[in-house]
């Protein structure tokens, strides 16, 4: 499967919260996703089609059959860190990483994962 990145776009960013002598803001963002799955068996194809639609949902997961590809729109969250507000390293928030989040994140931005 060949995956392309068309696109990200930032929505919502909140305002940067002190903690810990670190700086922490949550942002929403919308990745946007070429799977190409023409190469793949029909088992394959039909696998991938109810993991998509399961993790996206139907309206983010649209099959273009005449190029064999998915177009995803993937709504995102992320974490942004800075010690300075100048420098930023960005966490994606899933809740299936949670439990590696909770070694690495306060407790006050996990809870609102």
């Amino acid at each position: 499967m060949n995956v392309e990145v068309q696109g990200v776009k930032f929505g919502k960013i909140d305002k940067p919260e002190m903690i810990n002598n670190e700086y922490f803001s949550l942002d929403n963002y919308i990745l946007k996703l070429k799977c190409n799955v023409s190469s793949m068996n029909e088992e394959m194809k039909k696998k991938i089609s109810s993991a998509l639609i399961n993790k996206y949902g139907k309206n983010n997961a649209q099959y273009i059959s005449s190029e064999g590809s998915y177009l995803i729109n993937a709504n995102m969250r992320a974490c942004a860190v800075s010690k300075d507000r100048k420098y930023w390293k960005f966490i994606i928030l899933e809740e299936s990483y949670k439990s590696q989040l909770i070694k690495v994140l306060p407790k006050k931005i996990i809870d609102k994962i």
